[in-house]
């Protein structure tokens, strides 16, 4: 019924990059500081009540256990001869889906408390981390990569692309009328020079489009612009990455090898025991049921996966039916 043709290897391409560009959209880094204001009475008063650890540092514990276990799953598949790519199913292990820890905290209207925040940190590295990790990857074995120190100048593009629109950001902001759309001009803009800038230096284009999105969400455009995004990136372009993604999923072939078969209960257990220290780093300040549920929301994951599969494919370090 679909085969893949150029056209639609253009739209799966932008598919991919819009989803990343989504996911750089959703990280907010006014978690990552530290709030120093001055304490009311009351709350002084209540300071020797507060937890002994900060939600920063139970988030980085948590995030860096996640790390060490994603790494001693990946020796493990690499010792039972069932994935002989260590680093690659390290970075696989470590990733987090924040778009998937988003919706089921706002759900729960979860986000501003300290219990939300600490999670949303964890699922934020859970993005990062592995995205830094894929760069440096596919800038090891990809026969086309140069200089790593190249990979800098997107995040000096980025950088520039940042200080030259924050001051006009306001201005956009007055003449943003329906039929202007300047906004959303500006985020394509975004997309497509990170994006250009990063294959031209040898990374993975979804790199730039990833930073891209981080950069309009440093920005802080309204909401009403983020909706749009959503509206045209989850309404059009990324259903055919993965509708694509599903066509070229040879499911005969895959059930007519035992060995990679087998890969599938191995993986998820993996996935599991990958995130099963986050209970001990969860457990230092709240309670074992919130660590639980906290520890299962760290175990989803999709988005980053997607993109690491599909730049392992093009490197060749993977086969269609391990993918």
């Amino acid at each position: 019924w679909i085969t893949s043709s150029s056209t639609l290897d253009i739209l799966q391409n932008v598919g991919v990059i819009f989803l990343l560009f989504l996911s750089g959209m959703e990280i907010d880094f006014s978690l990552f500081k530290r709030k120093n204001r001055e304490l009311t009475p009351l709350e002084e008063k209540g300071k020797q009540h507060q937890a002994k650890y900060s939600v920063l540092t139970v988030a980085i514990i948590g995030y860096a256990s996640i790390v060490v276990m994603s790494i001693l799953m990946a020796y493990i598949l690499n010792l039972t001869g069932l994935f002989s790519d260590i680093w690659l199913s390290a970075i696989l292990f470590m990733t987090i889906s924040l778009g998937i820890v988003i919706a089921g905290l706002k759900e729960k209207e979860l986000l501003s408390k300290p219990f939300g925040q600490t999670i949303l940190l964890i699922a934020a590295l859970g993005e990062v981390v592995p995205m830094v990790g894929l760069t440096f990857y596919a800038s090891a074995y990809s026969p086309h990569s140069k200089s790593l120190w190249l990979i800098l100048l997107i995040l000096v593009a980025a950088a520039l692309l940042f200080w030259r629109f924050k001051a006009f950001f306001r201005f956009f902001d007055q003449i943003n009328k329906s039929t202007t759309q300047v906004d959303i001009r500006l985020s394509f803009f975004m997309i497509v020079t990170l994006v250009t800038v990063a294959e031209s230096v040898g990374a993975e284009g979804i790199l730039g489009a990833f930073l891209a999105g981080i950069v309009i969400k440093l920005l802080e455009p309204h909401e009403e612009t983020k909706v749009r995004l959503d509206s045209i990136g989850y309404g059009f372009f990324i259903p055919i990455f993965f509708i694509m993604s599903g066509v070229n999923l040879n499911l005969r072939e895959l059930v007519s090898n035992p060995h990679t078969l087998l890969l599938i209960p191995v993986i998820f257990v993996g996935y599991l025991l990958a995130k099963a220290l986050v209970f001990a780093a969860l457990k230092m300040r709240f309670k074992t049921a919130n660590a639980i549920a906290g520890t299962a929301m760290s175990a989803t994951t999709i988005t980053v996966v997607l993109a690491v599969l599909q730049v392992a494919s093009h490197l060749h370090k993977i086969t269609d039916q391990q993918s």
